[in-house]
């Protein structure tokens, strides 16, 4: 009976131990890893904030169309960063600057294409079990 109540007290203190611990905190692991990184790029001289200016989204409202950087809305004829909006679609923002306009892509590498022709004939619309 003895060996069963320090089993149980043994149990609950690692019980106590696991429910004191907060669930979202990083491991201690992971923070050493990210101060010794942060640390590394002090040290080297670059800047903690990152630099990148990159258009994000883009949002339709009241039949304008907006670009929203930095949790504020920009429409077309506005500055941002030091650049007015010429025009603004759902693939890219157009932007000019020092009298030269260039296309800031929404996202980089996608290309929005009209879908493929299907390849089937007309054959394949009489084997579709719906009902005409």
């Amino acid at each position: 009976m003895k060996s069963f109540a320090l089993l149980l007290a043994a149990a609950l203190s690692a019980h106590a131990d696991d429910a004191l611990r907060d669930p979202t905190t990083l491991p201690p692991a992971l923070r050493s890893a990210m101060a010794a990184a942060s640390a590394a790029s002090a040290a080297s001289g670059a800047s903690a904030e990152p630099t990148d200016h990159a258009i994000r989204q883009v949002v339709f409202a009241g039949g304008r169309a907006y670009v929203v950087q930095r949790g504020r809305r920009y429409a077309v004829g506005e500055q941002l960063d030091g650049a007015r909006i010429e025009r603004i679609t759902e693939q890219a923002v157009w932007l000019r600057e020092s009298g030269q306009v260039r296309r800031e892509p929404l996202y980089g590498g996608v290309e929005k294409r009209p879908p493929a022709a299907p390849a089937g004939s007309a054959s394949d619309a009489r084997k579709s079990k719906e009902k005409p």
